[in-house]
């Protein structure tokens, strides 16, 4: 090869071999970066160049090829990507005087960056770095720092290069997740936080050997040095590019740093002045730094007092505050520029602004000689009003938190507030996710253009209404009788403006989202909300004892209620059965919570959900199913009125009957509603203590005998006696054969054609063949006798008692009824369907559901769509779908409800077998979408049953229901991989992404229904659960917990245990998460004999060091899971530690202290067995996971990065790697906080936090090192 210049330490490595020349790698780069190249020669190009970062000549061409300046800079590149390999992968092979030359040759680089270089190899050169100072520095390098501050007093290009690697070395050590950080541990955490702060705030030092070793280069630390520039850039106030290029890189390095840094040392720096300076700029980029930076810093969960006042005091003093609202109104947009920066201006400084308001209202209002808090709320208000409820929602939420707070409600500045905040919340209690797609309402049109798929709309939409609620609750509840006849008065106006607008109500042009229901749906929420706080009044002072004048206040407003609700009943009727439908939840809601007590009331809220019903005349479609849910609403509003007065109803029991019968005769009430009203009536007698015991089991026994009478009928069982006598009596056997006639293979658009009067009276036979059977009765009169009883009780035995006679007979038929329908959704077992009909059964079975950003038009538009073809061959279809569907989840609710019955259910003999023979080994032939109907009927049959019960009832259960559970993912996963692998151009990509996102949400089902088993704390959730019926046993200590249970059975723990190590390699990346923690908590407790023992304990360990262990790995080299690794990581590190390794046991009552040895050589075997692993390697880590994980006591990212540096060259590349890309949350927090539903607790409108520990910034070496 050609002579080439020794540069900096190319000689360590003494000459290259002649595998590789200058010449030949300069060609390589060109061939792969030409777009011309043919394809296998730039994969041969490729491969020459991987052998070449894998030789031994790596560091001496990274040398040549990083420092020729006379290459181009792809070139330059690779030269630098040559050394990253050799700092990633080669370092520990090299000798001492080869690591020292390849560190001066990596510092040089640096100090020779010039102006002229790309920002992409000046990156790589800090890249190289930080790399070097993670894995020597501190160790066996301490002049880091101080070449640093020597590049800072150069140019600007070198300021920029030393920003990007204090802020990239902050994000490894505290932020990312960084394996190579981790193990350094405390020592690298220390010199970090050291370089960073002044040594009055901290003195630093790394103890080496008897020596103390300065980190730190100077005295004021980087804080400082950063904020000394920024002040500089202020007071020059400079135009030039590159100047506010380094200012945002400094922005961006603090935007890290406060993530972790202390505020003594925020304080004693005054970097927070010099950032808030940059708020007054006019450049949007650099105000959005400014307030990026401040977002990171009081991002923090809590912050002590004294921080408050240092830190969050002087932003919120009227000067600051005149500032930010300065900033916040010239930020302000319309939607035509959403996507401006002045927009996403807007939404940073309303999360800046509620995280300043939640850390001053942790503790008590300053007093005003403290600070005017005036302005600041006003402030809060004047934001909460903004077009975007993205930028609104902090803020309201912030509202919510300080109307929480006694000293913060009744202080003066929230007092002169009440008013404005009241106004907005009322205001915005529309139910915007009902509004047309095509709406031009600015709060729409923004969250739109942010949230894509409609359930996350909707959920955010949810959210922002319970907040709007939370505000009027608790003002409400704070100036309650002030507050009450404001909210009475202006909902009387808002009302009298309904009313006005109804005038012009016709049925022909219906609309159930019309402008008037929506507007009127929000009128009643803020009388509802208004109902909540005096509720909490009520409920607070009864509790705590209410002083005379507090009695007086309360009679006042309970009076000055009754007549305004009495009024609206009396005095408004509503045409519009949505509208009507609204005004009865209020009534009832108020009779049954705020004037609970009022029976006069009650019964005048009788009357009036009695003279709601409308008949209807079925002219007009959507007005007549507005109408019939009208009904069937009001129904369900009755019966809940009537338990909660049923010693009062029950006085005038006839009457109501009567009122009753001739409803049902005004109306010509079909089945449903004649059961419904049927069942409150059950309600009444069943809830009426005052009634004498044996009169209310005999009169109750009368509404049962006839439903005992259906079910061991000969008719039923002739009906019911094989599957072909089932589709016989509903009228399945004549679909196939009508269908054919009518060609329907061949009629690509079912919706486009009309069924005939066969096709109607098919429709017909089918409603008769259901009416028949005595399902909806039964189901209904079950489910309404066992709600919310109390085990033991005199009630509960009562409808025991009842209902104990009839369980066999209705048990069997139901069991029957449950596996000819699961039979049905197999096409083949259809009566007179040939194979040639098939395909239009299937056809028949699939399903329309609409599905956010996978079907066309909107939910709303979908259902139109649906109701409008009822009269089509889908519509057919659909009635047909709908009557299986309708018979599984009337059969479905029958066999949990009986559950509620406790011993009476459970301890029948041969039942849990029936049950999984029946119910859950037929369930093969469902799709995904229907077996997810099933895991959600199962879970509340487990919960119900007794622990006593368990080993007999729940073993096949289980059992049959993991094995189908396991076989149905398994297989509808493969299929999908294989669907994806294989698919064509004419594939129908709208279906696969439905069916796709079907399998992901049932996966999801099925994994949580396992986790929510396994989970330590389930019986303590189920507390609170009052739908538990068979629940004492919740309450009592030394009951066994289902996980025991479970870990212990081991007829159940092998499908368990095999469908844990499917499940954590299903690609969905929620469901493997789940799925994993689940795993990996499991694990540990099969490290000793606590659930099972012997050759049987020896077995599961055996499948977790083996068959587990395999799958993770697998999954740690898929790139489908490279955000997960450390997860996954995780779980092979548990397994190692908890059977892999020697442990020691510490005394306990059963023996003494010993060490136990390695339980099995599988995890070290399995891991041995991977490509390039040495026995050297594998023990050095192994040692490693000892050293740190003994006693299960180990630091978790410690022990994941033992395990993720072991399998480097095994694991798949995480994006966050390739180039250190930000891997920071870029969405806003405000939508991630707000979207789902699940994640804002609104009970008290407090957060719900989910705690991880593995969560946020590693602050070893941060916290204990400061007072603060």
């Amino acid at each position: 090869m050609p002579d080439t210049p020794t540069v900096n330490g190319a000689a360590a490595y003494g000459s290259p071999s002649n595998a590789f020349e200058t010449s030949s790698i300069l060609q390589a780069l060109e061939v792969i970066h030409n777009p011309t190249t043919h394809n296998d020669v730039r994969r041969q190009a490729s491969d020459y160049l991987e052998r070449l970062k894998a030789s031994s000549d790596a560091p001496h061409y990274g040398f040549i090829l990083s420092t020729d300046r006379s290459q181009p800079p792809l070139v330059q590149h690779f030269g630098l990507s040559l050394l990253s390999h050799v700092i990633h992968h080669e370092i520990h092979n090299l000798s001492e005087e080869q690591s020292n030359h390849l560190r001066a040759c990596v510092l040089d680089l640096g100090a020779a960056l010039q102006p002229s270089d790309l920002a992409f190899v000046r990156n790589k050169v800090a890249e190289l770095w930080i790399e070097l100072a993670k894995r020597s520095w501190a160790l066996d390098w301490f002049d880091l720092d101080e070449r640093l501050v020597q590049l800072w007093s150069q140019d600007l290009t070198h300021k920029g290069f030393v920003l990007t690697v204090l802020e990239n070395l902050s994000e490894d050590v505290f932020v990312r997740e960084d394996s190579i950080a981790i193990l350094r541990g405390r020592d690298l955490n220390s010199a970090v936080v050291e370089i960073f702060t002044s040594s009055s705030n901290y003195a630093g030092g790394i103890k080496i050997g008897d020596s103390v070793r300065q980190m730190r280069h100077g005295d004021i630390g980087w804080l400082a040095r950063i904020s000394t520039f920024l002040t500089e850039v202020v007071n020059n106030q400079s135009d030039d590019k590159l100047v506010k290029e380094i200012t945002l890189k400094a922005m961006s390095a603090l935007r890290s740093v406060f993530i972790w840094i202390t505020s003594a040392s925020v304080v004693h720096s005054m970097v927070l002045a010099t950032v808030c300076n940059f708020l007054t700029k006019d450049d949007p980029e650099l105000v959005t730094g400014a307030v990026e930076a401040l977002l990171s810093l009081y991002g923090k969960t809590r912050m002590e007092l004294i921080e408050v006042q240092a830190l969050v005091h002087p932003l919120i003093q009227p000067d600051s505050v005149a500032t930010l609202r300065q900033l916040y109104i010239n930020s302000i947009v319309t939607f035509d520029d959403v996507y401006s920066s002045r927009y996403v201006l807007s939404k940073k400084l309303s999360e800046l602004v509620s995280l300043l308001s939640d850390h001053t209202c942790q503790y008590g209002p300053p007093t005003p000689d403290e600070l005017d808090i005036t302005p600041f709320l006003h402030f809060l208000t004047t934001m909460a009003e903004h077009e975007s409820l993205i930028v609104s929602i902090p803020v309201v939420h912030s509202w919510v938190k300080i109307l929480e707070g006694h000293a913060w409600r009744n202080s003066p500045a929230v007092a002169s507030s009440i008013g404005p905040i009241l106004q907005v919340a009322s205001d915005r209690l529309i139910q915007y996710d009902q509004m047309p797609e095509d709406s031009h309402n600015p709060s729409v049109l923004f969250l739109n253009e942010e949230i894509e798929l409609f359930p996350e709309r909707q959920g955010f939409y949810l959210n922002y209404r319970r907040l709007c609620s939370a505000v009027i609750e608790w003002i409400c509840y704070g100036q309650l009788e002030v507050a009450m006849q404001a909210v009475f008065k202006r909902v009387d106006e808002l009302l009298d403006e309904v009313q006005n607008a109804e005038q012009h109500f016709n049925p022909a042009d219906y609309d159930r989202s019309s402008e008037v229901v929506l507007r009127a749906d929000a009128n009643f929420a803020l009388i509802d909300a208004a109902f909540r706080g005096f509720d909490r009044w009520q409920t607070r002072h009864k509790d705590n004892g209410a002083s005379p004048e507090q009695g007086q206040i309360g009679d006042r407003v309970r009076e000055a209620s009754k007549a305004w609700m009495l009024s609206n009943m009396n005095n408004r009727t509503f045409k519009d059965p949505q509208i009507r439908q609204r005004q009865l939840k209020t009534a009832v809601e108020v009779s049954n919570r705020a004037l609970q007590k009022d029976t006069g009331f009650a019964f005048s809220v009788l009357e009036y959900i009695l003279s709601s019903f409308i008949i209807a005349d079925h002219q007009h479609q959507a007005y007549t199913e507005a109408v019939i849910e009208l009904h069937n609403y009001a129904v369900g509003e009755l019966r809940r009125l009537a338990l909660q007065h049923a010693d009062y109803f029950v006085t005038f029991y006839d009457q109501l009957q009567q009122k009753f019968t001739d409803l049902i005769d005004q109306l010509g009430a079909d089945e449903k509603l004649q059961v419904e009203l049927k069942s409150t009536l059950f309600s009444v007698v069943q809830r009426a203590s005052a009634v004498d015991y044996s009169q209310r089991h005999s009169k109750l026994q009368g509404f049962l005998e006839p439903i005992a009478s259906a079910w061991k009928s000969d008719d039923l069982q002739q009906r019911l006696a094989s599957f072909e006598t089932f589709t016989r009596s509903q009228a399945f056997d004549k679909v196939g054969p009508y269908l054919d006639s009518l060609q329907a293979a061949n009629i690509q658009d079912w919706t486009s054609v009309p069924y005939d009067e066969r096709g109607a009276q098919i429709q017909q036979e089918m409603v008769f063949g259901y009416t028949i059977l005595p399902l909806r009765e039964t189901r209904v009169l079950l489910s309404i006798s066992t709600e919310k009883l109390s085990q033991d009780s005199d009630l509960h035995r009562m409808i025991t008692d009842l209902w104990s006679p009839m369980i066999h007979s209705v048990l069997e038929y139901v069991l029957r009824l449950i596996s000819y329908n699961h039979r049905l959704h197999d096409a083949s077992s259809w009566p007179n369907v040939g194979p040639n009909l098939l395909p239009v059964i299937k056809r028949v079975l699939r399903d329309r559901y609409w599905q956010s950003g996978i079907s066309g038009g909107s939910m709303s538009a979908f259902h139109n769509q649906v109701k409008q073809t009822r009269s089509t061959l889908e519509g057919f279809a659909s009635s047909v779908r709908g009557r299986i569907r309708n018979n599984l989840e009337q059969c479905y609710s029958i066999l949990h409800t009986l559950g509620r019955l406790g011993d009476a259910f459970y301890g029948l003999p041969k039942l849990p077998d029936m049950i999984a023979e029946a119910a859950l080994d037929t369930m093969t032939p469902l799709s995904p979408h229907h077996f997810a109907v099933v895991i959600q009927m199962v879970p509340k049959m487990i919960d119900e049953c007794p622990p006593s019960r368990r080993q007999q009832f729940l073993t096949p259960i289980f059992s049959s229901l993991l094995r189908q559970l396991d076989t149905k993912l398994t297989e509808e996963w493969a299929k999908m991989d294989q669907r994806r692998s294989t698919k064509g151009d004419d594939e129908n990509l709208g279906e696969e992404m439905r069916d796709d996102s079907v399998l992901r949400q049932t996966t999801y089902k099925g994994v949580n229904l396992v986790t929510y088993w396994l989970n330590t704390k389930r019986e303590q959730q189920l507390t609170s659960k009052k739908s538990i019926v068979n629940g004492n046993y919740l309450s009592q200590d030394n009951q066994q917990s289902m996980r025991e249970f479970l870990l212990s059975n081991t007829q159940i723990l092998d499908r368990l245990l095999v469908f844990i190590t499917h499940a954590i390699a299903f690609k969905d990346t929620k469901c493997a998460y789940n799925m994993l923690m689940a795993a990996t908590r499991l694990v540990p407790d099969f490290g000793n004999d606590q659930y099972i023992s012997g050759e049987v304990a020896e077995a599961v360990r055996g499948f977790i060091s083996s068959d587990m262990l395999k799958t993770a790995i697998t999954c740690l080299n898929d790139g489908y899971f490279a955000d997960h690794q450390q997860h996954y990581a995780q779980l092979i590190a548990t397994i190692w530690i908890s059977y892999g390794l020697p442990v020691h046991v510490p005394a306990s009552e059963t023996g003494p202290a010993h060490d136990r040895p390695a339980l099995t050589s599988a995890p070290r075997d399995v891991i041995l067995s991977l490509p390039g692993m040495t026995e050297a390697k594998v023990d050095q880590a192994a040692a490693q996971l000892l050293q740190e994980g003994s006693g299960g006591s180990g630091k978790h990212k410690k022990l994941r990065a033992i395990v993720l540096s072991l399998l480097e060259g095994v694991r798949g590349v995480r994006l966050s790697e390739l180039g250190k890309i930000d891997m920071r949350p870029q969405q806003s927090k405000i939508l991630e906080k707000y979207k789902q539903r699940e994640l804002l607790g609104m009970q008290g409108l407090e957060e719900s936090h989910h705690v991880n520990t593995d969560d946020g910034p590693d602050l070893g070496g941060v916290a204990d090192m400061f007072g603060s």
